[in-house]
């Protein structure tokens, strides 16, 4: 494994255990706006991004390892340091959300 393989592992553990630490409402909302985020960024790999979103075979941290693991494999470099602390910092938003203010996002989407 060369260096960027394993760069790349540890930036996937670290999403994957920040993201999985999420109660179910963030973790949905946080993987809704990955999937948007992700088919932003043009990449080969854009469909894994999406299989972690729908349930499906597997853990639902498996499957977002491997669609992380595929799409930041996929990025140029200079983009993956930046995209990895964007995605540490939106799963940060989520996870330190009030609720008062999580509630009227959910209303506001018809979530609730």
């Amino acid at each position: 494994m060369n260096d960027m393989q394993v760069l790349i592992e540890q930036m996937v553990s670290d999403i994957s255990s920040q993201a999985v630490r999420l109660d179910e409402v963030r973790l949905q909302k946080f993987l809704e706006w990955l999937k948007s985020h992700s088919s932003k960024v043009k990449t080969v790999e854009q469909v894994h991004i999406e299989v972690a979103v729908h349930h499906g075979e597997g853990s639902l941290d498996d499957r977002l390892n491997n669609g992380l693991k595929g799409w930041l494999e996929s990025l140029p470099t200079p983009g993956l340091l930046w995209e990895y602390h964007l995605l540490l910092n939106e799963i940060a938003w989520w996870r330190d959300l009030d609720p008062r203010t999580l509630a009227r996002i959910l209303r506001s989407e018809g979530s609730e």
